[in-house]
């Protein structure tokens, strides 16, 4: 069957949550928020990383953690730092590893990655955040996240 856009896209919500995308940028050597949580808490059921310009020959690795922003900031590593990503062409992809403190999974080609081995996470109102350790000339990265609001009024939009 083909179905509408619309219908695909309600859909992919109900089995994924919703999805947001943030633009394609440049990986710097900063920590960068690329998604804020607002409203109340969510349920992060996925999470894709997908290189849009190969990276320069310059080292560098990738890490994501979330930053609360109620009462009390409290930093949370979702992974730790990736391997080295330099010189890697456009399509490699990055997602959460599937146990907690292990590093970013990164695709081993350009054609599929692993997606939703993850645990899912409940964060708290705040940012979710990209730390990067070198400052390529070029590389770009575009984001995802797919979510399900716990709280009402609770939402995601990209940073």
């Amino acid at each position: 069957m083909n179905y509408a856009p619309s219908t695909r896209s309600r859909i992919a919500d109900l089995v994924m949550g919703m999805r947001v995308d943030r633009d394609a940028a440049l990986v710097t050597n900063a920590t960068v928020n690329i998604f804020t949580v607002t409203g109340g808490r969510v349920l992060l059921t996925g999470f894709l990383g997908e290189i849009v310009v190969d990276i320069a020959a310059t080292a560098n690795t990738l890490q994501i953690t979330h930053l609360t922003t109620d009462a009390t900031a409290v930093v949370t590593a979702l992974c730790i730092a990736s391997a080295d990503i330099q010189s890697m062409a456009a399509g490699r992809m990055f997602t959460l590893p599937a146990a907690v403190g292990s590093a970013l999974a990164i695709s081993v080609g350009s054609s599929a990655a692993v997606f939703n081995v993850a645990p899912n996470y409940v964060l708290k109102v705040g940012g979710l955040r990209l730390v990067g350790t070198g400052s390529p000339a070029t590389g770009t990265i575009k984001w995802s996240v797919w979510y399900v609001p716990i709280d009402d009024g609770a939402y995601v939009t990209a940073a």
